[in-house]
């Protein structure tokens, strides 16, 4: 048939050696877009384990530094979740009328902030508190002499301003002169008692001097706060 002789022992296909040789197959090439679309839930999926191993590290990294935290989240706090929140800058200048000399006014603005300075406290109250019972004092009924933290500062506080302020205090207070309250003893002891509270409880944000007066003197500025942060919303009115 045409060029080919009838005694021709060439094979009418090629062998498959051959064949595997001509043929040259191209794998399709994916660019980016389409590598996305058709692999996002595996990149979802490592991008959320590679978050996962960054939390992770930096909580460990936390918690060793700060080993107490832990410990402090098996027991609530009084009064819990009855504390509401509010966003406020710190009070600059200070505020009336808490910063008037002693009046009528100003104990009784100090004696309203310290009403619920000792309160009662039962057994079971202090038992989620994790709180001992063992020799503390009872009240009748068989409840605890109790004082929330923060009205333990206050009343250090209240103390230190009627001892700077004593001309005014001794002349209306017959006990003014008693040691055990208004002695050096007891001074002492509120001032310690303000600075772990203090320091235990840091504000951390950077405050800024103003100059208030024309001359730029060294006494002629004042402190300033930066961004607002929240505060318990019954401290601040």
């Amino acid at each position: 048939m045409g060029d080919y002789p009838e005694e021709s022992q060439e094979p009418l296909l090629q062998s498959s050696e051959e064949f595997k040789e001509t043929i040259v197959v191209e794998s399709p090439r994916r660019n980016v877009s389409q590598f996305i679309r058709e692999d996002a839930l595996l990149i979802a999926i490592l991008l959320s384990l590679l978050y996962l191993v960054v939390a992770l590290t930096f909580d460990v990294a936390y918690s060793a530094q700060c080993p107490h935290n832990k410990a402090m989240d098996h027991h609530f706090t009084l009064p819990g979740d009855f504390l509401q929140f509010e966003e406020r800058r710190e009070w600059y200048p200070p505020q009336d009328p808490w910063n008037q000399e002693p009046s009528e006014e100003v104990d009784a603005a100090w004696s309203e902030l310290l009403y619920a300075l000792n309160v009662r406290v039962s057994k079971e109250e202090l038992a989620s508190l994790g709180n001992n019972t063992m020799n503390r004092v009872q009240v009748n009924g068989g409840d605890y002499l109790g004082a929330v933290g923060v009205f333990h500062y206050l009343h250090c506080l209240n103390n230190l301003r009627k001892l700077v302020h004593r001309d005014y205090y001794e002349t209306r207070f017959p006990g003014f002169g008693d040691q055990a309250a208004f002695g050096t003893g007891h001074a002492d002891h509120c001032i310690d008692v303000i600075r772990q509270a203090v320091m235990c409880h840091a504000n951390t944000g950077m405050h800024t001097a103003e100059w208030v007066d024309e001359d730029n003197e060294l006494g002629g500025k004042e402190l300033r706060p930066g961004l607002a942060r929240p505060l318990w919303y019954w401290a601040c009115t």
